[in-house]
């Protein structure tokens, strides 16, 4: 499966997060975003890094990375023309690092970055804050750490969960919506393998992520 990361400038990521990056950066596609090169500078190469470079602080002169300006005045966030260029590159499975912190209308706008990566049928996470984020639908299965964290949202004005398994809280015939949204927050894994079913766009919040399980 052909990997892209995208490292955008929001919250810097921890240092193992960083450190798996890394690896992982050895097979994949690096796409970074404007001011994110003051983090990954010296620690991971990147192949492309776009923006309007108005928050870099590091000079990008000379280095072998693509370099893609855009004006400062334009249509489209740094994050939505980063996941463009790794899906027009072939990206499989995506990952953003960076999408949180700072600004809370950015962190809001960067989850529709895996709508994004839906519509064109690429799968993508987003990495911060102690968490992964992902957004499904369907029957959902996850492998995660006993006591792990998990929580779901609605994408789009509501969804519907028909049934779950290895939550403490089972969710059964619940719908959440904007004015129900609490009702997905804070569940626990009692086991190392969970799943809901859900009817909708869900966005799946874990934190102490491990893997996706695999049938």
């Amino acid at each position: 499966m052909k990997r892209a990361l995208i490292f955008l400038n929001g919250d810097v990521p921890t240092e193992s997060e960083l450190k798996s990056a890394a690896a992982a950066a050895k097979d994949a596609i690096v796409i970074c975003a404007d001011g994110a090169f003051d983090y990954i500078d010296g620690i991971i190469e990147p192949d492309m890094i776009l923006g309007d470079f108005d928050s870099v602080t590091k000079s990008v002169d000379g280095i072998k990375a693509e370099v893609v300006r855009y004006p400062s005045e334009k249509d489209y966030s740094d994050g939505y023309l980063a996941m463009q260029a790794a899906i027009e590159a072939g990206a499989e499975f995506v990952s953003v690092y960076g999408a949180f912190g700072g600004r809370a209308d950015y962190a809001y706008v960067n989850l529709s970055l895996l709508y994004q990566a839906k519509k064109a049928n690429v799968k993508a996470e987003l990495i911060g804050g102690g968490s992964v984020v992902t957004l499904e639908s369907g029957v959902i299965e996850k492998c995660v750490p006993v006591g792990s964290i998990v929580s779901f949202a609605p994408f789009f004005h509501s969804a519907h969960i028909l049934s779950s398994e290895g939550l403490k809280y089972p969710m059964r015939d619940v719908v959440l919506d904007r004015a129900h949204a609490d009702l997905g927050v804070s569940n626990e894994a009692t086991s190392e393998n969970i799943a809901i079913e859900a009817q909708g766009e869900v966005l799946v919040f874990i934190r102490n992520y491990i893997r996706e399980r695999r049938a």
